[in-house]
């Protein structure tokens, strides 16, 4: 593979795990963005101190992305008062992802399998994500994450479904390599540039383990080439721990995928 088709993402970006500061010299050394992860309404904080925080640890000009809340949270519910829930958390995390002036938002799309019919649940994610942007018409985009998915299916066909140029597809592919029954590679071939967004980290295929791109068991130059083939405009976000954050860093480097 030429060297050329693996400068296809315009920007890395450096979740910080909820330790801006330790995230901020990386930041500030390669040149990366941050995506924010400590934003919890159920975490006992000061949510202005926190705000401040970040306002002063990250330059204004620095890209930025917001993980919103995701434990239990489903905006495809039967239950008026889950997708209620759902609803709250997710307009919290966008107002504030407006104050910092970031750019996404990653959500968790919710589909628990085996749990509701899926077409069904489609349609009811439809209508909540359609009455959401009609509430938030700013230019944040919505990046959907997989996260108990078995296949690609659901998450590219509420995408599909909903039409929408500020709602796309945040690939975890951790999540994908452990949960899933589809390999890494065809997930990025059947969802191709509906993923604009993606959680790299490693893992051996048991559990979540969020490790740097060095370890684990999946073929990351496959993947890295992959994305850069067929979603090409995806923003790459590094989430392995941070004690393996440099290192990654580095690994894409020395690879040629960022330069």
């Amino acid at each position: 593979m030429k060297i050329w088709r693996r400068y296809g993402m315009k920007s890395l970006i450096l979740c910080d795990g909820a330790e801006p500061e330790r995230v901020s010299p990386l930041c500030e050394k390669y040149n990366a963005g941050v995506e924010i992860q400590n934003f919890d309404p159920n975490v006992n904080y000061n949510k202005n101190e926190l705000t401040g925080l970040y306002k002063s640890v990250f330059p204004q000009n620095r890209e930025k992305y917001m993980h919103a809340p995701f434990w239990d949270l489903c905006p495809g519910s039967r239950s008026v008062k889950i997708a209620e829930a759902t609803r709250y958390y997710f307009d919290y995390a966008y107002e504030i992802a407006e104050e910092l002036g970031c750019s996404g938002v990653i959500v968790h799309h919710g589909y628990v399998p085996h749990t509701s019919l899926p077409d069904g649940w489609k349609k009811r994610s439809v209508i909540f994500w359609n009455d959401f942007f009609s509430a938030h018409t700013g230019g944040i985009n919505i990046f959907m994450e997989n996260h108990l998915d078995r296949t690609a299916d659901i998450i590219g066909d509420v995408v599909d479904m909903c039409q929408n140029c500020r709602l796309a597809v945040n690939l975890d592919i951790g999540h994908a390599h452990c949960i899933s029954d589809m390999t890494v590679a065809d997930w990025i071939k059947q969802l191709n540039k509906r993923i604009r967004y993606v959680h790299l980290h490693q893992n051996y295929g048991v559990s979540d383990e969020h490790l740097g791109l060095k370890k684990g068991d999946i073929p990351i130059k496959e993947v890295l080439d992959g994305l850069n083939e067929y979603a090409p405009d995806a923003v790459w976000a590094l989430e392995c721990n941070l004690d393996d954050m440099e290192d990654s860093i580095l690994f894409l480097k020395e690879n040629g995928y960022i330069k």
